[in-house]
């Protein structure tokens, strides 16, 4: 059995449960804070609980029930808030059945696991997956054969969480369900799995299947595919059916290309970019591309991620976008190749999952783009429109809740600059909010 991983809230919590030394209390300043942050849904909660978390403070008896309820409903918090309850949360979940799915106990013989009650069970699994995900594979194996169809599809559909190669086995016993619907869902599992034996298998059938020629001509990816799939094909999900219309081989192709390891096509080619570049037989390239976009996603490949940005810039497929480098995804937008589409929909994607607080070139970036829209705003003389701070909302709360504290003195200098009093004030509220996003913090501190 793996150990439980200690780097996250919910491992902590475990942790900390046979923990003699004392945690520091929150202090009345901070629980005010706290109790602010949680009944305005605040933007910056994330990063204060974080604070929190990593400082290993621990809530006061009366603020515990309201940590337990809070549990309830900020479901993206909820691990951060139990860490912040501590034992007395553990108690009262054990106390009240409102609270009950909020226990975090998990030994193997655990009670909740044991119940007959399918969302005690779902509840014990869950949160297993998320501390000891090999743990919970292991009593999942165990009690395979004896659950319902309805039982394991629901447990496959809760085996995103913690996936990895501790699931190898189990997957492969699901290739030989009864159940189509099993079977179809433990493929779209393993498709993300691309160190399993169903990749090797696809690995092998892609290694048959396209060749790199060298000669005559430059280099170039070839495509020759069998007459008729045989019955380990079939297994392996490789459906012999047209679909949509795009012709029954291509659709084989598609699907063996999806689920291999995307490291084949750099051990063929030399990189990932290189990949990209290298010419493939034209009746093939479009479905080859189209499954190498599904595979980056797929198998969550930051290298593939950041070839396709670089290649494709702002036509990068934006569930790819968001898996590329962060850092190579900040020196994109520093160089300016972002700069007509940074306030729109693809830049969103560009700034998701990049560390907070964002970088100040990032935050000159945005303000430098904010500026042009309130320059163009005020030419309208009109209080709505594409150009107002109202279309710009998500953005700047973006900005109050994840740029540097520096970049308070960039938001006041716009502000003053701005012909347009809707804008200035939204650029100066921003920096009054990111201020007391710096005092919550100091605060949290403070003793």
């Amino acid at each position: 059995m793996t150990s439980l991983r200690s780097d996250t809230p919910a491992g902590r919590l475990r942790a900390h449960r046979a923990d003699t030394i004392p945690r520091p209390e929150l202090s009345p300043t901070a629980i005010e804070h706290l109790r602010m942050m949680l009944r305005t849904r605040s933007w910056t909660l994330t990063e204060w609980l974080s604070a929190a978390v990593d400082s290993e403070y621990l809530a006061p008896a009366v603020l515990v029930p309201d940590l337990m309820d809070a549990a309830v409903t900020h479901l993206e918090h909820r691990e951060s808030l139990l860490y912040l309850a501590g034992p007395r949360g553990q108690y009262l979940a054990a106390h009240n059945p409102d609270w009950a799915h909020l226990r975090r106990v998990g030994s193997r013989r655990d009670e909740l696991w044991l119940s007959a009650d399918t969302n005690d069970r779902m509840a014990w699994f869950d949160y297993i997956r998320t501390v000891d995900p090999e743990l919970a594979g292991e009593e999942l194996d165990i009690a395979w054969d004896t659950a319902d169809t309805a039982s394991r599809l629901e447990f496959l559909d809760h085996l995103d969480i913690g996936l990895g190669e501790h699931d190898h086995g189990l997957l492969e016993r699901a290739l030989d369900d009864q159940s189509v619907t099993v079977r179809e869902r433990a493929i779209q599992l393993l498709r993300q799995l691309p160190g399993s034996p169903f990749a090797l298998r696809m690995r092998d059938r892609a290694q048959a299947w396209i060749r790199l020629e060298t000669k005559p001509l430059r280099p170039r990816l070839a495509v020759r595919l069998p007459g008729s799939l045989d019955e380990h094909a079939l297994r392996d999900g490789i459906e012999d059916v047209h679909y949509k219309n795009k012709g029954i081989r291509r659709w084989w192709l598609r699907q063996v290309v999806t689920a291999s390891p995307l490291g084949l096509w750099e051990s063929m080619t030399g990189s990932p970019r290189a990949a990209l570049a290298i010419p493939v037989e034209t009746q093939w390239r479009d479905v080859i591309m189209e499954s190498w976009t599904a595979a980056t996603v797929l198998q969550q490949n930051t290298a593939w991620a950041s070839a396709f940005l670089d290649r494709d810039g702002r036509n990068t497929d934006r569930r790819i976008v968001a898996i590329a480098d962060p850092r190579e995804r900040v020196d994109y937008i520093v160089a300016g190749h972002a700069d007509n589409y940074l306030l729109g929909v693809d830049g969103i994607a560009l700034l998701d999952g990049i560390d907070r607080p964002w970088p100040l070139p990032i935050a000159e970036k945005l303000v430098a783009a904010l500026e042009s829209e309130a320059q163009l705003h005020a030419a309208t003389g009109e209080d709505l429109g594409i150009h107002s701070r109202h279309s710009h909302y998500s953005t700047l709360r973006s900005a109050q809740a994840r740029f540097p504290f520096d970049a308070t003195a960039l938001l006041l200098e716009a502000a003053s600059r701005s012909g347009d009093p809707g804008w200035q004030r939204a650029f100066t509220e921003s920096a009054v909010n990111i201020e007391q996003r710096r005092i919550r913090l100091a605060a949290l501190h403070h003793r």
